[in-house]
């Protein structure tokens, strides 16, 4: 499984790019207080009131959503299609195609009521918008028709202990179903999600474990592949000095 391995750590500098390109946004003090029910009401009547709208607009007017989409096409994905073959090589043109907003929708006494609407943006400004399942979300339907992979930043995650977890036994979770990590994962929230558009699909989940690591589990078909403990702090901080 050291090939499944060497992918995720070829995306870990693509994640941590796009979260580090909203985290601006993040700093502008966007409130639970900004979202606002009249809004959501009038996109969910008319979606024409937010169409064209600035990515900016929409933080001020709805909040921060439950997560950002962003929809990538990676030029040499073919490579991955049989992870016994993975290259070790850095992943190169990463283009990001488009980016969406996922918010939920709410009863008239705050509840979720199992729908959501994605706001798609294209050049900063609003070009799509969709009512969709928020409790069975499928990231693929509502990815750009010209990506290949796609990577969910959710603006609220839970914290994983790994004080509480025994790294030694992680490796005989693989060849497990996904429900078999309730014990580890306990229906925390991941901070980031990758989804591989391949001819046998890849979805990747990463945890925010204390002290800056992070717990990465790649599924296929709901089945275990990999699972492994990766302390990210170096390669954040190179990226992190490029953007600056």
């Amino acid at each position: 499984m050291k090939c499944i391995k060497k992918l995720i750590l070829m995306m870990i500098p693509v994640i941590f790019l796009v979260g580090c390109s909203t985290s601006g946004m993040n700093d502008k003090n966007v409130s639970k207080e900004a979202i606002e029910r009249n809004t959501m009401t009038k996109v969910q009547n008319d979606v024409n009131v937010i169409m064209d709208k600035s990515y900016d607009y929409v933080l001020q007017n709805m909040g921060s959503p439950y997560s950002t989409i962003y929809s990538l096409k990676i030029d040499n994905i073919n490579d991955f299609k049989d992870v016994n073959k993975i290259k070790g090589t850095q992943v190169d043109d990463v283009k990001v195609l488009s980016t969406g907003l996922l918010y939920p929708k709410y009863t008239s006494d705050y509840k979720l009521d199992g729908s959501a609407i994605y706001i798609g943006l294209k050049n900063e400004k609003v070009n799509q918008v969709e009512t969709c399942d928020f409790k069975n979300f499928d990231v693929s339907q509502l990815m750009d028709e010209k990506s290949n992979i796609s990577i969910s930043s959710y603006t609220n995650y839970d914290n994983l202990n790994m004080d509480n977890i025994d790294r030694d036994k992680l490796n005989n979770y693989i060849g497990k179903e996904k429900s078999s990590l309730s014990d580890i994962i306990k229906h925390k929230k991941c901070k980031y999600s990758i989804y591989m558009d391949l001819d046998d699909p890849i979805n990747i989940e990463i945890y925010d474990v204390k002290d800056s690591d992070f717990l990465m589990i790649a599924y296929k078909d709901d089945i275990i592949i990999d699972i492994g403990e990766q302390d990210c702090t170096n390669i954040l901080s190179s990226i992190q000095e490029n953007i600056d």
